[in-house]
């Protein structure tokens, strides 16, 4: 047992070690830059998510949230999204100038001008109203680059088996999370799933996406991006985060 726990922290002492120096291993890069270089080619896109993530529900204690939700994206500048959590569905819609909130059950809806490119706005999103609509990071080109800038740490952890189905386990680190991402190993490389720890206080909290049912270069028609209010419903103000 002693030589055993002297072996897990010798492997932990090496992991902090490159953290904390800087270490991209190639492999992971080589995988990431294929995904990039997948998702930048295409025309359009539809996928499916299901999320557990941790809440907060009070000062000291988190709660697991679960969620689903189906998306499309096309050309550089649209996106339709659903989902469903706590039984309600919500709709948004972007059509490249502006992003529409609706809730179904409480037949609402919230408005605003977004900026005309669907990565930026995702990015605005969260950034300006605290709303993670979808975790995006494999949809850029340069995706690879995106995580050498963001992560101190990315290893290549081997093959992995989700659901019958073999990938490739990454992983990465930087001083505010953890980061693990499994792409599946066929002709088409996609993500199936991801998880991100985030060291917060004043406790770690973590987010797992699984995605499925991929379908590209379809042509979507420009209405299911735009949003009509339905009758009696209203208008409330959608207001940014402190």
């Amino acid at each position: 047992m002693k030589k055993q726990l002297l072996v897990i922290f010798g492997i932990l002492i090496s992991f902090g070690v490159k953290a904390q120096e800087g270490y991209h291993d190639s492999t992971a890069l080589a995988i990431m830059d294929k995904v990039g270089e997948y998702f930048g080619e295409l025309n359009s896109l539809k996928f499916t998510t299901q999320t557990a993530e941790d809440v907060a529900f009070s000062d000291n204690f988190f709660i697991k949230e679960f969620k689903t939700g189906e998306f499309v994206l096309q050309g550089p500048n649209k996106l339709a999204g659903k989902i469903h959590k706590h039984g309600k569905d919500h709709f948004y819609f972007y059509n490249g100038s502006q992003i529409v909130y609706y809730s179904l059950d409480g037949n609402f809806y919230a408005a605003a001008d977004a900026p005309d490119k669907t990565l930026d706005m995702l990015e605005w999103l969260y950034t300006d109203f605290g709303v993670e609509l979808v975790v995006a990071d494999f949809l850029y080109p340069n995706f690879s680059q995106n995580m050498i800038d963001s992560m101190d740490y990315l290893e290549y952890l081997g093959q992995a088996e989700l659901d019958g189905n073999k990938a490739f386990h990454i992983g990465g680190t930087n001083s505010e999370m953890t980061f693990q991402l499994w792409v599946s190993q066929d002709l088409e490389i996609k993500p199936m799933k991801a998880v991100i720890t985030y060291f917060g206080e004043p406790y770690s909290r973590q987010l797992e996406v699984s995605f499925g049912d991929w379908e590209v270069n379809q042509t979507y028609p420009n209405s299911i991006f735009e949003f009509l209010p339905p009758p009696s419903s209203k208008q409330i103000i959608w207001t940014k985060k402190n």
